[in-house]
Protein backbone atom coordinates (compact mmCIF):
# COMPACT_ATOMS: atom_id res chain seq x y z
CA UNK A 1 0.00 0.00 0.00
CA UNK A 2 1.52 3.44 -0.91
CA UNK A 3 2.70 5.56 2.00
CA UNK A 4 2.99 8.95 0.23
CA UNK A 5 2.51 10.77 -3.08
CA UNK A 6 5.15 12.50 -5.13
CA UNK A 7 4.50 16.26 -4.85
CA UNK A 8 5.25 16.67 -8.56
CA UNK A 9 3.93 13.67 -10.49
CA UNK A 10 1.55 12.46 -7.79
CA UNK A 11 2.77 8.93 -8.15
CA UNK A 12 2.10 6.77 -5.11
CA UNK A 13 5.30 5.84 -3.30
CA UNK A 14 6.06 3.07 -0.91
CA UNK A 15 7.71 3.75 2.42
CA UNK A 16 11.09 2.71 1.13
CA UNK A 17 10.70 5.04 -1.92
CA UNK A 18 9.53 7.96 0.22
CA UNK A 19 12.56 7.56 2.53
CA UNK A 20 14.96 7.78 -0.38
CA UNK A 21 14.28 11.54 -0.69
CA UNK A 22 13.78 11.45 -4.47
CA UNK A 23 10.90 10.21 -6.64
CA UNK A 24 12.14 7.21 -8.58
CA UNK A 25 9.92 8.20 -11.54
CA UNK A 26 10.27 11.99 -12.00
CA UNK A 27 13.40 12.52 -9.80
CA UNK A 28 11.61 15.31 -7.86
CA UNK A 29 12.91 15.99 -4.34
CA UNK A 30 10.72 14.60 -1.61
CA UNK A 31 9.99 16.22 1.74
CA UNK A 32 12.46 14.70 4.23
CA UNK A 33 10.76 16.21 7.26
CA UNK A 34 10.03 13.36 9.69
CA UNK A 35 6.86 15.07 10.74
CA UNK A 36 5.75 15.31 7.15
CA UNK A 37 6.68 11.72 6.67
CA UNK A 38 4.70 10.76 9.70
CA UNK A 39 1.82 12.85 8.47
CA UNK A 40 2.07 11.13 5.13
CA UNK A 41 2.14 7.80 6.90
CA UNK A 42 -0.93 8.78 8.91
CA UNK A 43 -2.84 9.83 5.84
CA UNK A 44 -5.16 7.30 4.31
CA UNK A 45 -3.63 5.49 1.42
CA UNK A 46 -4.11 7.35 -1.88
CA UNK A 47 -6.30 5.86 -4.48
CA UNK A 48 -4.62 4.73 -7.65
CA UNK A 49 -7.07 6.01 -10.28
CA UNK A 50 -5.52 3.84 -12.98
CA UNK A 51 -5.81 0.68 -10.93
CA UNK A 52 -9.15 1.45 -9.27
CA UNK A 53 -11.80 -1.09 -9.96
CA UNK A 54 -14.54 -0.17 -12.41
CA UNK A 55 -18.16 -1.37 -12.06
CA UNK A 56 -19.04 -4.18 -14.47
CA UNK A 57 -21.71 -2.10 -16.19
CA UNK A 58 -19.17 0.64 -16.89
CA UNK A 59 -16.57 -1.85 -18.04
CA UNK A 60 -18.98 -3.39 -20.54
CA UNK A 61 -19.91 -0.08 -22.17
CA UNK A 62 -16.91 -0.01 -24.59
CA UNK A 63 -17.64 -3.55 -25.70
CA UNK A 64 -21.36 -2.84 -26.21
CA UNK A 65 -20.56 0.36 -28.09
CA UNK A 66 -18.11 -1.53 -30.31
CA UNK A 67 -20.64 -4.27 -31.01
CA UNK A 68 -23.28 -1.69 -31.97
CA UNK A 69 -20.82 0.02 -34.31
CA UNK A 70 -19.94 -3.30 -35.96
CA UNK A 71 -23.65 -4.15 -36.32
CA UNK A 72 -24.40 -0.78 -37.93
CA UNK A 73 -21.47 -1.21 -40.31
CA UNK A 74 -22.69 -4.69 -41.26
CA UNK A 75 -26.24 -3.50 -41.86
CA UNK A 76 -25.09 -0.45 -43.80
CA UNK A 77 -22.66 -2.50 -45.87
CA UNK A 78 -25.38 -5.05 -46.67
CA UNK A 79 -27.74 -2.30 -47.79
CA UNK A 80 -25.03 -0.78 -49.97
CA UNK A 81 -24.25 -4.19 -51.48
CA UNK A 82 -27.94 -4.80 -52.18
CA UNK A 83 -28.33 -1.41 -53.87
CA UNK A 84 -25.24 -1.90 -56.04
CA UNK A 85 -26.23 -5.50 -56.90
CA UNK A 86 -29.74 -4.40 -57.87
CA UNK A 87 -28.46 -1.62 -60.13
CA UNK A 88 -25.97 -3.93 -61.87
CA UNK A 89 -28.58 -6.66 -62.36
CA UNK A 90 -31.06 -4.25 -63.91
CA UNK A 91 -28.36 -2.76 -66.17
CA UNK A 92 -27.44 -6.24 -67.44
CA UNK A 93 -31.05 -7.03 -68.28
CA UNK A 94 -31.87 -9.31 -65.35
CA UNK A 95 -34.46 -8.80 -62.70
CA UNK A 96 -34.46 -8.75 -58.94
CA UNK A 97 -38.16 -8.19 -58.57
CA UNK A 98 -39.76 -10.07 -55.71
CA UNK A 99 -42.54 -12.54 -56.56
CA UNK A 100 -45.88 -10.82 -56.57
CA UNK A 101 -49.35 -12.12 -56.17
CA UNK A 102 -51.06 -13.10 -59.38
CA UNK A 103 -53.33 -10.45 -60.83
CA UNK A 104 -55.88 -10.58 -63.64
CA UNK A 105 -53.69 -8.31 -65.75
CA UNK A 106 -50.69 -10.59 -65.32
CA UNK A 107 -52.84 -13.61 -66.12
CA UNK A 108 -53.99 -11.96 -69.35
CA UNK A 109 -50.43 -11.13 -70.36
CA UNK A 110 -49.26 -14.69 -69.78
CA UNK A 111 -52.33 -16.31 -71.29
CA UNK A 112 -53.51 -17.87 -67.99
CA UNK A 113 -57.14 -17.58 -66.89
CA UNK A 114 -57.65 -15.37 -63.82
CA UNK A 115 -58.25 -17.12 -60.53
CA UNK A 116 -61.92 -17.31 -59.62
CA UNK A 117 -62.77 -15.38 -56.48
CA UNK A 118 -65.34 -16.85 -54.13
CA UNK A 119 -68.29 -14.66 -53.02
CA UNK A 120 -67.67 -12.47 -50.01
CA UNK A 121 -63.96 -12.04 -50.73
CA UNK A 122 -63.12 -15.58 -49.70
CA UNK A 123 -59.99 -17.30 -50.91
CA UNK A 124 -60.14 -18.39 -54.55
CA UNK A 125 -61.12 -21.93 -55.34
CA UNK A 126 -58.33 -24.45 -55.62
CA UNK A 127 -57.01 -25.10 -59.09
CA UNK A 128 -57.39 -28.74 -60.18
CA UNK A 129 -54.13 -30.62 -60.13
CA UNK A 130 -52.44 -31.15 -63.47
CA UNK A 131 -52.12 -34.65 -64.96
CA UNK A 132 -48.41 -34.57 -64.07
CA UNK A 133 -49.23 -33.88 -60.41
CA UNK A 134 -51.65 -36.84 -60.38
CA UNK A 135 -49.06 -39.10 -61.91
CA UNK A 136 -50.94 -39.32 -65.21
CA UNK A 137 -49.49 -38.81 -68.66
CA UNK A 138 -50.48 -35.47 -70.24
CA UNK A 139 -52.59 -35.69 -73.40
CA UNK A 140 -50.58 -35.66 -76.62
CA UNK A 141 -50.70 -32.29 -78.42
CA UNK A 142 -52.55 -32.32 -81.75
CA UNK A 143 -50.38 -32.61 -84.85
CA UNK A 144 -49.94 -29.39 -86.83
CA UNK A 145 -52.81 -28.81 -89.25
CA UNK A 146 -54.42 -32.05 -88.01
CA UNK A 147 -57.86 -30.48 -87.59
CA UNK A 148 -57.94 -28.82 -91.01
CA UNK A 149 -57.84 -30.06 -94.56
CA UNK A 150 -56.43 -26.81 -95.94
CA UNK A 151 -53.00 -27.04 -97.61
CA UNK A 152 -49.96 -25.74 -95.81
CA UNK A 153 -49.15 -22.10 -96.62
CA UNK A 154 -46.33 -21.50 -99.07
CA UNK A 155 -44.22 -19.80 -96.39
CA UNK A 156 -44.02 -23.05 -94.40
CA UNK A 157 -42.53 -25.05 -97.26
CA UNK A 158 -38.88 -25.85 -96.88
CA UNK A 159 -36.24 -24.45 -99.21
CA UNK A 160 -32.79 -25.87 -98.57
CA UNK A 161 -29.82 -23.91 -99.86
CA UNK A 162 -26.39 -25.54 -100.01
CA UNK A 163 -23.89 -23.40 -101.85
CA UNK A 164 -25.27 -22.69 -105.31
CA UNK A 165 -27.85 -25.52 -105.08
CA UNK A 166 -31.40 -24.70 -103.95
CA UNK A 167 -33.70 -27.62 -103.16
CA UNK A 168 -37.35 -26.55 -103.45
CA UNK A 169 -40.30 -28.64 -102.31
CA UNK A 170 -43.33 -26.47 -103.00
CA UNK A 171 -45.55 -28.18 -105.61
CA UNK A 172 -48.45 -25.78 -104.96
CA UNK A 173 -46.48 -22.58 -104.53
CA UNK A 174 -44.23 -20.12 -106.33
CA UNK A 175 -40.50 -19.47 -106.33
CA UNK A 176 -38.80 -16.32 -107.67
CA UNK A 177 -35.20 -16.30 -108.90
CA UNK A 178 -33.65 -12.94 -108.27
CA UNK A 179 -31.75 -11.15 -111.09
CA UNK A 180 -28.40 -12.85 -111.72
CA UNK A 181 -25.35 -11.07 -113.08
CA UNK A 182 -21.61 -11.50 -113.40
CA UNK A 183 -20.49 -15.03 -112.65
CA UNK A 184 -23.51 -15.92 -110.50
CA UNK A 185 -24.56 -19.59 -110.64
CA UNK A 186 -27.82 -21.06 -109.32
CA UNK A 187 -28.90 -24.70 -109.51
CA UNK A 188 -32.56 -25.49 -108.78
CA UNK A 189 -33.91 -28.92 -107.85
CA UNK A 190 -37.21 -30.31 -106.66
CA UNK A 191 -40.75 -29.30 -107.57
CA UNK A 192 -42.66 -26.03 -107.74
CA UNK A 193 -45.91 -24.84 -109.29
CA UNK A 194 -44.69 -21.49 -110.68
CA UNK A 195 -41.11 -20.43 -111.33
CA UNK A 196 -40.43 -16.76 -112.04
CA UNK A 197 -37.03 -15.77 -113.36
CA UNK A 198 -35.61 -12.25 -113.28
CA UNK A 199 -32.96 -10.76 -115.53
CA UNK A 200 -29.97 -12.92 -116.47
CA UNK A 201 -26.88 -11.10 -117.68
CA UNK A 202 -23.11 -11.31 -117.84
CA UNK A 203 -21.89 -14.89 -117.41
CA UNK A 204 -24.76 -15.86 -115.11
CA UNK A 205 -25.93 -19.49 -115.18
CA UNK A 206 -29.34 -20.80 -114.14
CA UNK A 207 -29.61 -24.61 -114.19
CA UNK A 208 -33.18 -25.78 -113.54
CA UNK A 209 -33.58 -28.94 -115.64
CA UNK A 210 -33.92 -30.91 -112.39
CA UNK A 211 -36.68 -28.61 -111.12
CA UNK A 212 -40.10 -29.71 -112.32
CA UNK A 213 -42.45 -26.75 -112.76
CA UNK A 214 -45.94 -26.43 -114.12
CA UNK A 215 -45.36 -22.84 -115.17
CA UNK A 216 -42.17 -20.90 -115.95
CA UNK A 217 -42.18 -17.16 -116.57
CA UNK A 218 -39.14 -15.16 -117.67
CA UNK A 219 -39.87 -11.64 -116.40
CA UNK A 220 -36.41 -10.24 -117.22
CA UNK A 221 -34.21 -10.27 -120.31
CA UNK A 222 -31.69 -13.00 -120.99
CA UNK A 223 -28.62 -11.20 -122.28
CA UNK A 224 -24.84 -11.13 -122.39
CA UNK A 225 -23.32 -14.60 -122.12
CA UNK A 226 -25.98 -15.82 -119.74
CA UNK A 227 -27.18 -19.44 -119.91
CA UNK A 228 -30.47 -20.86 -118.64
CA UNK A 229 -32.16 -24.27 -118.78
CA UNK A 230 -35.69 -24.85 -117.50
CA UNK A 231 -38.02 -27.86 -117.30
CA UNK A 232 -41.83 -27.71 -117.48
CA UNK A 233 -43.13 -31.03 -118.87
CA UNK A 234 -46.75 -30.73 -119.98
CA UNK A 235 -46.68 -27.19 -118.60
CA UNK A 236 -46.25 -23.70 -120.02
CA UNK A 237 -43.28 -21.35 -120.49
CA UNK A 238 -43.56 -17.64 -121.22
CA UNK A 239 -40.59 -15.50 -122.21
CA UNK A 240 -41.91 -11.97 -121.64
CA UNK A 241 -38.61 -10.16 -122.24
CA UNK A 242 -35.90 -10.07 -124.89
CA UNK A 243 -33.31 -12.75 -125.57
CA UNK A 244 -30.15 -11.22 -126.99
CA UNK A 245 -26.38 -10.95 -126.91
CA UNK A 246 -24.75 -14.39 -126.90
CA UNK A 247 -27.30 -15.84 -124.51
CA UNK A 248 -28.04 -19.56 -124.58
CA UNK A 249 -31.55 -20.71 -123.60
CA UNK A 250 -32.85 -24.29 -123.36
CA UNK A 251 -36.56 -24.93 -122.70
CA UNK A 252 -37.81 -28.47 -122.08
CA UNK A 253 -41.61 -28.33 -122.16
CA UNK A 254 -42.30 -31.60 -123.94
CA UNK A 255 -46.05 -31.93 -124.22
CA UNK A 256 -46.52 -28.29 -123.18
CA UNK A 257 -46.63 -24.81 -124.66
CA UNK A 258 -43.90 -22.14 -125.15
CA UNK A 259 -44.83 -18.54 -125.94
CA UNK A 260 -42.89 -15.37 -126.70
CA UNK A 261 -45.80 -12.93 -126.20
CA UNK A 262 -46.06 -9.34 -127.38
CA UNK A 263 -45.50 -7.08 -124.38
CA UNK A 264 -48.53 -5.38 -122.92
CA UNK A 265 -49.15 -1.74 -123.77
CA UNK A 266 -46.39 0.41 -122.31
CA UNK A 267 -44.06 -2.53 -121.77
CA UNK A 268 -40.54 -2.83 -123.13
CA UNK A 269 -40.29 -4.06 -126.71
CA UNK A 270 -39.34 -7.74 -126.63
CA UNK A 271 -37.37 -9.50 -129.37
CA UNK A 272 -35.06 -12.39 -130.14
CA UNK A 273 -31.85 -10.84 -131.35
CA UNK A 274 -28.06 -10.80 -131.42
CA UNK A 275 -26.16 -14.08 -131.64
CA UNK A 276 -28.39 -15.83 -129.15
CA UNK A 277 -29.04 -19.58 -129.32
CA UNK A 278 -32.22 -21.42 -128.26
CA UNK A 279 -33.34 -25.06 -128.16
CA UNK A 280 -37.04 -25.54 -127.48
CA UNK A 281 -38.87 -28.84 -126.92
CA UNK A 282 -42.65 -28.47 -126.87
CA UNK A 283 -45.94 -29.41 -128.49
CA UNK A 284 -46.87 -25.80 -129.26
CA UNK A 285 -44.49 -22.89 -129.95
CA UNK A 286 -45.66 -19.36 -130.68
CA UNK A 287 -43.16 -16.61 -131.64
CA UNK A 288 -45.22 -13.42 -131.43
CA UNK A 289 -42.08 -11.24 -131.48
CA UNK A 290 -39.62 -11.00 -134.41
CA UNK A 291 -36.52 -13.17 -134.64
CA UNK A 292 -33.73 -10.89 -135.76
CA UNK A 293 -29.97 -10.55 -136.12
CA UNK A 294 -27.97 -13.74 -136.09
CA UNK A 295 -30.25 -15.55 -133.65
CA UNK A 296 -30.65 -19.27 -134.18
CA UNK A 297 -33.63 -21.19 -132.84
CA UNK A 298 -34.04 -24.97 -132.99
CA UNK A 299 -37.49 -26.45 -132.27
CA UNK A 300 -38.18 -30.11 -131.39
CA UNK A 301 -41.92 -30.79 -131.81
CA UNK A 302 -43.99 -33.49 -130.10
CA UNK A 303 -46.90 -35.32 -131.70
CA UNK A 304 -49.76 -33.04 -132.71
CA UNK A 305 -47.43 -30.03 -132.72
CA UNK A 306 -48.10 -26.47 -133.80
CA UNK A 307 -45.48 -23.82 -134.54
CA UNK A 308 -46.01 -20.22 -135.54
CA UNK A 309 -43.79 -17.20 -136.12
CA UNK A 310 -44.49 -13.61 -137.20
CA UNK A 311 -41.21 -12.48 -138.75
CA UNK A 312 -37.69 -13.70 -139.49
CA UNK A 313 -35.17 -11.00 -140.39
CA UNK A 314 -31.46 -10.44 -141.07
CA UNK A 315 -29.52 -13.70 -140.91
CA UNK A 316 -31.64 -15.39 -138.26
CA UNK A 317 -32.51 -19.10 -138.48
CA UNK A 318 -35.57 -21.04 -137.28
CA UNK A 319 -35.39 -24.82 -137.82
CA UNK A 320 -37.73 -27.55 -136.63
CA UNK A 321 -37.92 -31.33 -136.49
CA UNK A 322 -40.28 -33.94 -135.12
CA UNK A 323 -39.35 -35.65 -131.86
CA UNK A 324 -40.46 -38.91 -133.44
CA UNK A 325 -40.16 -39.33 -137.17
CA UNK A 326 -43.39 -41.33 -137.18
CA UNK A 327 -45.40 -38.38 -135.83
CA UNK A 328 -47.62 -36.48 -138.26
CA UNK A 329 -46.36 -33.20 -139.64
CA UNK A 330 -46.97 -30.18 -137.42
CA UNK A 331 -49.33 -27.34 -138.14
CA UNK A 332 -47.20 -24.37 -139.24
CA UNK A 333 -48.20 -20.72 -139.05
CA UNK A 334 -45.68 -19.12 -141.38
CA UNK A 335 -44.87 -15.44 -141.05
CA UNK A 336 -42.66 -13.05 -143.04
CA UNK A 337 -39.16 -14.22 -143.96
CA UNK A 338 -36.90 -11.41 -145.17
CA UNK A 339 -33.25 -10.65 -145.85
CA UNK A 340 -31.06 -13.74 -145.41
CA UNK A 341 -33.25 -15.33 -142.77
CA UNK A 342 -34.20 -19.02 -143.12
CA UNK A 343 -37.09 -21.19 -141.93
CA UNK A 344 -36.82 -24.90 -142.65
CA UNK A 345 -37.23 -28.42 -141.39
CA UNK A 346 -34.09 -29.99 -139.99
CA UNK A 347 -34.31 -33.61 -141.11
Amino acid sequence: MPAALCPKCRWPLSREESRSGKCPFCAAALDADPAAASRAAALPPPVDERSASVPPSQAMKPFVRGALILLMLAVGGGGLYYAVSTAVTRYLGGTDAQPQAASPEADKRHGAPPAAEAPGGAAPAAVPASPEAKGESPPAPPAPHEATSEPLPAASQEIVVVGKVRKIDNPEGEYVVEPLDGAAQVVLRGEVKTLRIGRLDGNAILEALNLQAREVIFTGAVDGNARARVHAPNGSVEVRASVGGRANLTIDATGGRVTFPVPAAGGARARIDGDSRMVIKAREIDFQVPINGGAQVSAVLSAGAKIRFTELKSSSRLTWRKADARDPDPVIGRGVVSDDARFRENK
